[in-house]
């Protein structure tokens, strides 16, 4: 085994680093990022996009990450599944189960985070709220499900959260923080020793950003986000939360029947 990890991150936006301070992520930051450099590692690869799907992993990173040859893949994926509007978490488990599948490798270390309730659904009607969080609840079913094909660790990102508190979240409400960040690289670190230990310190979070900051930042990032997804996503999250609020109801009335 070489003395210092080669090391391979995969998934989408929260892998990239969105949230890690307010610049734009171009994958030198993030939990991975961060996992990376406490671990020493000899070489980092972050492949990770934002958008990224699990179907994406398979045609967009698998073949870029097995050319790595990494003793350490650091994933996450199924949030993005969560926001639209055909979400299937059997989709889910067998696109992840896939990619794990390829990546498994005699010696070869996995670590998969799962995904936290979206806090900017917090301000939505309990009935999307509730919608939102059923289907957080059944990605991080499937993600648990395809680690478990491969032997995978797994770092339950919600309980994370929950011990970080509110300074664990990003402005967006979607991202981790900074601290966030900082927390789930630690747990990662932590859940692939002993057999990589840590040789560096995590560096400390910076403060959170300065209201003058976050607006910039709302401004310049949360906005035109906005504008976009209301075209897109919230289209498709309305008709998925009307589908499913539908299915409940055609469910209780076939029970009272």
């Amino acid at each position: 085994m070489a003395a210092h990890p080669t090391v391979v991150a995969i998934g989408d936006s929260l892998t990239l680093g969105v949230g890690d301070g307010t610049q734009d992520a171009r994958g030198d930051v993030g939990w991975a990022a961060h996992t990376a450099r406490a671990l020493g590692a000899s070489a980092f690869v972050n492949l990770a996009a934002n958008g990224t799907r699990a179907r994406d992993l398979v045609p967009r990173q698998l073949a870029a990450a097995l050319a790595a040859r990494p003793d350490v893949v650091l994933a996450t994926a199924g949030g993005n599944d969560v926001l639209r509007g055909d979400f299937d978490p059997a989709e889910v488990e067998r696109e992840l189960t896939a990619a794990l599948g390829a990546l498994a490798h005699p010696g070869r270390r996995i670590v998969l985070v799962t995904i936290d309730r979206i806090g900017l659904f917090d301000a939505f009607p309990a009935a999307i709220t509730d919608v939102m969080a059923r289907r957080v609840g059944l990605a991080n079913i499937a993600i648990r499900a395809a680690a478990a094909t491969v032997g995978a660790t797994v770092v339950d990102g919600a309980a994370v959260f929950r011990i970080a508190g509110r300074r664990a979240w990003h402005i967006d409400r979607i991202h981790p923080s900074a601290y966030g960040h900082r927390q789930i690289a630690w747990t990662a670190v932590a859940a692939l020793s002993p057999q990589w230990c840590a040789v560096a310190p995590i560096s400390p979070a910076p403060a959170a950003p300065r209201l003058r900051t976050r607006a910039w930042w709302l401004v310049r990032k949360g906005a035109p986000w906005a504008v976009k997804r209301s075209r897109d996503l919230i289209p498709q999250i309305a008709q998925a939360v009307t589908h499913e609020l539908l299915e409940d109801r055609r469910g209780r009335i076939g029970r009272t029947a």
